[in-house]
């Protein structure tokens, strides 16, 4: 997570959301950056909301806005099943090798979650304390070039990203009779990431 102090501005770092290359490319530049551990580099909104007033003051922080990415829900949960595919993780109870995506999804859903599905949502990364949407600036993964643009604009700079953190390749073939408890267990998540890509009212979600 990164604040900008000029720009009254807080990038989030949503896990599996290419952030760590803008961390790269901004992070000497940031007032304050939140690297680690990787529980507070990935904090969320509503933690977020609650810490850092104490950090630049309650009054200071009533200007300041929040800025994140989110990635279509089967597709961020494709990239943490590709990255914990990794060499360094085999042997380790937090691998996915050896399993195909269906298994990962099946340990995903399982509660509690199996330790190599043991995740928790994008809804919930970007929601408030009471269940809104707290996000004042989301931009979609697959629009990553709209929150460079973004961004640039906000610092008053050209920023150039470098690939980064890039997982393994592996086949995400999902087993149909997923779909249905996925659609029950991500519904929020769903809905928010739809409205967001459609242009629609996504901060009532």
């Amino acid at each position: 997570m990164l604040v900008f102090w000029d720009a009254r501005l807080v990038l989030l770092a949503t896990p599996k959301t290419g952030t760590h290359a803008l961390e790269s490319a901004l992070g000497n530049e940031a007032d304050i950056a939140f690297r680690h551990p990787p529980l507070v580099k990935h904090m969320g909104y509503a933690w977020s909301n609650r810490v850092l007033p104490r950090i630049v003051g309650a009054k200071e922080w009533e200007s300041f806005r929040t800025v994140a990415v989110m990635r279509e829900p089967l597709d961020w949960l494709g990239s943490w099943y590709r990255y914990r595919r990794r060499a360094d993780l085999e042997g380790q109870n937090n691998s996915t090798q050896n399993m195909d995506f269906s298994k990962f999804l099946r340990g995903y859903l399982q509660d509690p979650q199996r330790a190599y599905a043991r995740l928790g949502r994008q809804w919930k990364f970007l929601r408030t304390e009471d269940g809104r949407v707290g996000i004042d600036y989301l931009f979609p993964y697959e629009r990553f070039g709209d929150l460079v643009a973004f961004l640039e604009s906000r610092l008053d700079r050209e920023i150039v990203l470098e690939r980064e953190n890039v997982s393994p390749e592996a086949p995400l073939e999902v087993d149909p009779e997923l779909a249905a408890p996925l659609a029950k267990h991500l519904e929020k998540d769903f809905r928010l990431y739809d409205a967001l890509i459609a242009g629609g009212d996504w901060k009532n979600i």
